[in-house]
């Protein structure tokens, strides 16, 4: 079954409102462990399967713009998925509120630790967690292959490729590869091959005003963040703005791979903080629900408070929604045209290989344990076949670890 037929007449007008955004993205945000691929498939659980307020095909062409630009990916996703349901309001309101769980805990991590040298030690609490997130992932991609590919067995075998080759690497070149590569193989992905090629003119796109000035405003951030001539601003807020700014508008790939760069950029260049601080930052961010780049929390609020965490958060996160929502629109303008929605399928089955790959490599990166793969394989059937809500899965897998930790 094609993936739109079943979603396409869901009553979203008298669904959706800005509070069920502000509220769903707000418990999302709350549990959203392990990454963007883990925060996608509780989107998927909680909108697609139980709410049915938003479909597979949203969230599948969400992830593959946000895998194509710059910015941190969860957020980026989340800010188009409330772009498309709501417009600029569900945007902002969806970003502020998958962001608050994390950020507040973030702030306030930070408060105890330059006040008073507070140490976090969450490691085993939250071992368990990884556990049940890789599970819920891994579930998401099961469900999105039986609605996808089903029983195509060219799409199978792009699909196995794509968790192959993704698997013994973890580059972003080679996974952008993988994306142009689906999108090649689209248009002979289809067993009925009687599907027409016939160019349908794609609907012209032009960018309003606001979005315009915005964009013109980016790349002269960027160009002072790249030129290094915000260094000689003496306003540390303006600097910690055009700074993170200039991160979310250059980071390809995710917040890992960006650890390195800010590394060098905050302790070595800047001198804002120390080795053992900027690894304490992101520590904090990964015991944190949200994306790991809520260390910019942490880092505004050494330099410069409470004014320097604000500025800092949403420098980092704002920019690349920006450019996500006005490369979203141009995607959607062109993806009717009937050769851009053979690509455009070739490029899905990639994604979902993405998302199984993503859960394998998560589990593969903790210490293994029997209890830990009890854990894991009781999440998964729970989530695949009962549709447990992955809340109540992650919630139990912190007590858990609570138990682990202070009764055995």
């Amino acid at each position: 079954m094609d993936l739109t037929e079943n979603t396409i007449s869901i009553p979203q007008s008298e669904k959706i409102s800005l509070q069920y955004l502000f509220y769903t993205f707000f418990k999302i945000g709350c549990v959203s462990f392990g990454g963007y691929m883990a925060l996608v498939s509780l989107v998927q659980k909680i909108m697609v399967d139980k709410d049915e307020t938003l479909n597979n095909e949203v969230i599948i062409d969400s992830i593959t713009v946000a895998s194509l630009i710059p910015g941190p990916l969860a957020v980026n996703i989340v800010a188009n998925i409330g772009y498309h349901l709501k417009g600029k309001k569900g945007a902002v309101v969806s970003m502020f509120a998958v962001l608050l769980p994390a950020c507040t805990l973030m702030l306030f991590v930070a408060w105890l630790y330059f006040s008073y040298a507070y140490k976090m030690e969450w490691g085993a609490i939250m071992h368990y967690v990884v556990a049940v997130v890789s599970a819920i992932i891994l579930s998401t991609g099961f469900n999105l292959y039986k609605k996808e590919i089903a029983k195509n067995y060219r799409k199978a075998l792009l699909c196995l490729a794509a968790i192959v080759v993704m698997s013994v690497t973890n580059s972003y070149i080679i996974t952008i590869a993988c994306i142009l590569a689906g999108a090649v193989a689209g248009p002979f992905l289809d067993n009925n091959r009687s599907a027409t090629l016939a160019a349908k003119e794609p609907a012209k796109f032009k960018l309003n005003t606001g979005f315009s000035i915005l964009l013109s405003l980016f790349a002269i951030n960027e160009l002072l963040f790249i030129t290094n001539i915000y260094k000689s601003f003496n306003s540390e807020l303006l600097k910690l703005g055009l700074v993170f700014s200039g991160i979310s508008l250059t980071l390809f790939g995710g917040g890992y791979v960006m650890i390195p760069i800010m590394q060098t950029l905050f302790v070595n260049d800047l001198h804002w903080l120390t080795r053992q601080e900027f690894i304490d930052a992101i520590a904090f961010s990964q015991a944190t629900p949200g994306p790991i780049l809520v260390s910019s929390t942490f880092i505004g609020y050494k330099i410069a408070g409470l004014a320097g965490a604000v500025i800092a958060t949403i420098a980092m996160f704002a920019p690349s929604a920006v450019l996500m929502i006005t490369v979203s629109n141009l995607f959607k303008k062109t993806k009717d045209h009937s050769l851009a929605k053979h690509m455009i399928s070739g490029i899905k089955v990639v994604v979902i290989g993405l998302i199984i790959t993503s859960a394998g490599r998560l589990l593969y990166q903790q210490q293994l344990s029997v209890v830990l793969v009890l854990v894991a394989l009781a999440a998964l059937i729970l989530s695949f076949k009962y549709k447990v809500s992955p809340v109540y899965l992650i919630v139990a897998s912190i007590f858990i670890g609570l138990i682990t930790k202070y009764l055995i």
